[in-house]
């Protein structure tokens, strides 16, 4: 997961203006069916959800987020902001942040409805992380789908107006900066949280691994690849870097330096494993005590 700024984000003509009409439409048709309800008799509650659902299924109303696609994939390069795959042959999805039509923790939740027209609330991602997905044969679960944990106790917005910067999101967020730097990947792979177990920050990077999905074989399997491009790479920039003096041998050295900056660059695939993998590398065992491969630690550090 790279840290994907959303306030670069462009919109098509008419965008917003198309937004803020649908959640007015949105709000008058939920304040007349609670209104129908009370002078029937009828149970308030379900209308209210009637009418969200109904109101959110309108084709017009779901373009609106959809519309937005292409603009979201602009920001890194068609890569899912999750798993940073651009899993190509498949569909990527608008994922609402905050579930627009039901929260799965919370069964009596209506929704994040008053935030299905924010961009704000839109992250660009791949059907494996956005869409419940069962992988029986590798034994692995997971799609954000209607989920969005809370801390146990901790505040939750159940309503417009109430403060959504209040809540203790347990998920890992790709627009957050700070959020990106608690996960990290072995070489196998897999990925696992920077902190130690028993840290909220622990917590949040372990649930958003299962909930995205990241532990998925085909994205593991791309990350070991990534990983032995990484090393094979930094091996044979270490036969080269003594020879630099020798203008071809400073050729080949370059070659592979702008290969390994293209490995870690954002928008690449699998980047922040990337960097994770080539971070490693930076100390090697030599003759059973730890040397500093100083001038890979110098490319990494200014990129």
């Amino acid at each position: 997961m790279r840290w994907v700024d959303i306030h670069r984000l462009d919109f098509p003509p008419e965008w917003h203006e198309r937004a803020n009409k649908a959640l007015f439409e949105l709000r008058q048709e939920i304040e007349q069916a609670e209104l129908a309800a009370q002078s029937s008799g009828g149970n308030v509650k379900a209308a209210r959800k009637k009418a969200i659902t109904e109101g959110l299924k309108k084709k017009a109303r779901q373009d609106i987020w959809r519309d937005l696609s292409s603009y979201l994939a602009r920001l890194r390069k068609g890569k899912c902001w999750y798993s940073e795959s651009k899993n190509s042959g498949s569909d990527m999805d608008v994922d609402h942040f905050r579930p627009k039509n039901a929260v799965k923790e919370e069964p009596n939740h209506e929704g994040y409805w008053w935030l299905a027209f924010n961009w704000e609330n839109y992250r660009y991602s791949c059907q494996w992380c956005n869409q419940r997905r069962v992988d029986v044969i590798n034994e692995t679960d997971g799609g954000k789908w209607d989920y969005f944990p809370v801390a146990l106790g901790s505040f939750r917005a159940r309503q417009e107006g109430d403060n959504c910067d209040d809540e203790e999101v347990n998920l890992l967020d790709p627009i957050n900066p700070h959020d990106c730097k608690l996960l990290t990947f072995r070489p196998d792979g897999q990925p696992i949280p920077t902190k130690p177990s028993g840290t909220r920050e622990f917590e949040r990077a372990k649930t958003s691994i299962w909930l995205y999905h990241l532990d998925r074989k085909e994205f593991v399997d791309d990350r070991r690849i990534v990983a032995g491009r990484v090393q094979r790479l930094v091996q044979y920039m270490e036969t080269l870097h003594p020879q630099i003096v020798n203008p071809k041998m400073r050729k080949l050295y370059n070659d592979q330096v702008m290969e390994l900056l293209r490995l870690i660059d954002r928008d690449s695939e699998y980047s922040a494993a990337a960097v994770a993998y080539a971070k490693a590398e930076i100390y090697k065992m030599e003759r059973g005590h730890q040397v500093k491969r100083q001038w890979l630690e110098d490319i990494l550090i200014n990129p």
